[in-house]
C-alpha cells in the first residue's frame, strides 16, 4: 500500500491512541445513549475519521472486529461494500462537494437520508468537513437534524478549518479529540515505520497532526 492509499481513513485498518475514544463510544451506542447528532470536533489529520470508521465496522461487523487490538479485518463482506460507498446503513457526504449547491441539489440530499433502503439496524449518517458545507446546505441540514428519523443517527466531522455556524453546534453534542506530544509522536513513528518512510522533517520542529505530517 502506497502512502496515498493508507492516507484514505477507511484504509487504516488499525486505531493508534483512540482506543479508549472508541471503547466510550461503543458503550453509548450499547447503552442506548448515542446522540442523535454527535460532532466530532478536532484538527484535521488527529484520527476523527478513523474513529468513525473502526466505530462503525465494530457496530455493523462486530464478530470480525478486532476489538482487543482495535484492527479491522479487511478480507470481509462489510468491509468490502463499506469501503466502495454500497453499505446501505452508512451514508456519506463530504462538505468539499457542496461548497456550491442548490436547491435541487438540498432535495436530493434529504432524499437520499429518507427514502433510501437500509437493513434492519441504525443508519448513520455522516457528514466529513462540516465546516466547508456552504450556509444553504447547512440550513438544510439543521431542517433534517431537527427532527431526525428514528433510525437515523448523524455524525459530524468538524476539522475546524473555519468556524462553524452556532445554530449547527447548538444542536449537537460534541466530542473533541485532541492528541497530547506523547500520542502524536508514537502515531507518526508508527506510520512512517509501517510505510518504510524517510523522514525528511523533524517532526519536533514542524508540529503538525499525524495526518498532515
Amino acid at each position: 500500500m502506497n502512502i496515498n492509499e493508507y492516507n484514505e481513513p477507511k484504509n487504516s485498518l488499525v486505531l493508534f491512541e483512540l482506543g479508549g475514544k472508541l471503547d466510550f463510544l461503543i458503550q453509548l451506542y450499547k447503552s442506548k445513549q448515542f446522540p442523535k447528532v454527535l460532532m466530532i470536533s478536532g484538527n484535521k489529520g488527529v484520527g476523527k475519521f478513523t474513529l468513525v470508521n473502526h466505530f462503525l465496522t465494530y457496530t455493523y461487523d462486530q464478530d470480525n472486529y478486532d476489538l482487543e487490538n482495535k484492527t479491522i479485518n479487511n478480507k470481509t463482506v462489510f468491509y468490502e461494500k463499506y469501503s466502495n460507498n454500497v453499505f446501505p446503513n452508512i451514508i456519506y457526504l463530504s462538505g468539499n462537494k457542496f461548497k456550491n449547491i442548490n436547491v435541487e441539489d438540498i432535495r436530493d440530499l434529504k432524499s437520499t437520508i429518507f427514502t433510501t433502503s437500509i437493513l434492519d439496524k441504525e443508519r448513520f449518517i455522516i457528514f466529513d468537513d462540516i465546516e466547508l458545507f456552504n450556509t444553504n446546505s447547512l440550513n438544510a441540514l439543521l431542517k433534517i437534524i431537527e427532527e431526525p428519523a428514528k433510525q437515523n443517527y448523524f455524525i459530524l466531522i468538524n476539522n475546524k478549518t473555519k468556524p462553524m455556524l452556532e445554530t449547527i453546534k447548538s444542536r449537537c453534542s460534541e466530542f473533541k479529540i485532541i492528541l497530547d506530544s506523547s500520542n502524536r509522536d508514537e502515531i507518526i513513528n508508527y506510520l512512517t515505520k509501517n510505510l518504510d518512510s524517510e523522514t525528511v522533517i523533524s517532526k519536533n520542529i514542524i508540529r503538525l497532526t499525524p495526518g498532515n505530517y
